[in-house]
């Protein structure tokens, strides 16, 4: 991934203004002189600095990461297909499908955008999750990339929660994989991402790489039911991407704290607000900003939000 033509500009625009720059300082009225080195000193330092950090967005970019592949081949079963289904349809359409179902044929990040951010920011795609994209995968790159965040060229994935999903179990993460296998078809293939100098840059700022360490031991999740125990394996991989790996709170998404709704919320409420989004008191919660039908479609079992709701309670002690 590199621009070669956007890279090309800035070095030529840094070389430009370089160039008057020293004009300028030689020049012999002073006029010109001063206003002509300042300016185009700035515009010197100006385009250097989008150049460097441009470099070093597409550093981050291409680095390769030597995370073994897990060697296990995935027994595709009618069971395994249905509890991945409940993952698929779900957590993974919300971003690889356009209308969040599937088949998951990807999606386009900009397509919702104003056409000019295409054009500055270059192409960022939600891939094509059918066979026709993942049929040379092997069943340990698609776990690697899902719980680990690094793609069969060995890249870092972006925007893709793997710092949470590293927390499931390997039964659920191969029940994902079966069912993506299970998928029809779908042509096109996505077209690779291709981020322009200013997309490079922006990388620099925003936490979009996904690349984690390598899982080296069995992650085997509690036993399922209404327990603290379970609820804590559900919300690592769920809840956790906005409100925190300890559910105390994250900066980045901005979710809060989640200790007080163990306290103050019953577990009616609870288990209402995730079905429909109404909190106890006030206004319902935009989806967009809490995915409660994202989570409604998941945790189709109340059981399993009971168990979320015990864990919460325990957080406030």
């Amino acid at each position: 991934m590199f621009d070669i033509f956007g890279v090309s500009l800035l070095v030529g625009l840094a070389v430009l203004f370089g160039w008057l720059t020293r004009r300028a300082w030689h020049a012999n009225r002073r006029v010109l002189k001063w206003p002509g080195a300042v300016l185009s000193g700035l515009l010197t330092l100006v385009f250097a600095a989008a150049l460097a950090a441009a470099l070093v967005g597409y550093a981050k970019l291409n680095r390769k990461y030597d995370n073994p592949v897990p060697r296990v081949s995935v027994d595709v079963t009618p069971e395994r297909i249905a509890k991945g289904e409940r993952f698929g349809a779900s957590f993974c359409a919300a971003c690889h499908a356009a209308d969040e179902s599937p088949p998951m044929e990807g999606r386009d990040f900009l397509e919702d955008a104003p056409p000019i951010l295409g054009a500055l920011f270059g192409t960022l795609y939600a891939p094509n999750l059918t066979p026709t994209h993942l049929g040379e995968w092997t069943d340990g790159e698609i776990i690697r990339a899902i719980r680990e965040g690094i793609h069969r060229s060995g890249r870092s994935l972006m925007i893709m929660p793997s710092k949470a999903l590293r927390n499931l179990s390997d039964d659920d993460v191969q029940a994902i994989v079966a069912f993506l296998r299970s998928q029809p078809p779908v042509e096109p293939d996505t077209p690779p991402n291709n981020l322009s100098v200013l997309g490079a840059i922006m990388v620099n700022f925003e936490p979009v790489f996904e690349a984690q360490p390598p899982l080296t031991e069995p992650v085997v999740a509690p036993p399922a039911g209404p327990t603290a125990a379970y609820g804590e394996y559900l919300a690592s991989y769920t809840c956790s991407i906005c409100h925190g790996a300890d559910l105390d709170g994250d900066d980045v998404f901005g979710g809060p704290g989640l200790a007080g709704v163990g306290l103050t919320w019953t577990e009616e409420q609870f288990i209402h607000f995730i079905r429909t989004g109404e909190r106890p008191s006030g206004p319902a919660v935009d989806s967009e900003l809490m995915p409660w039908e994202i989570l409604s479609k998941l945790y189709e079992d109340d059981d399993e939000l009971r168990a979320i709701f015990a864990h919460l309670g325990t957080l406030g002690g």
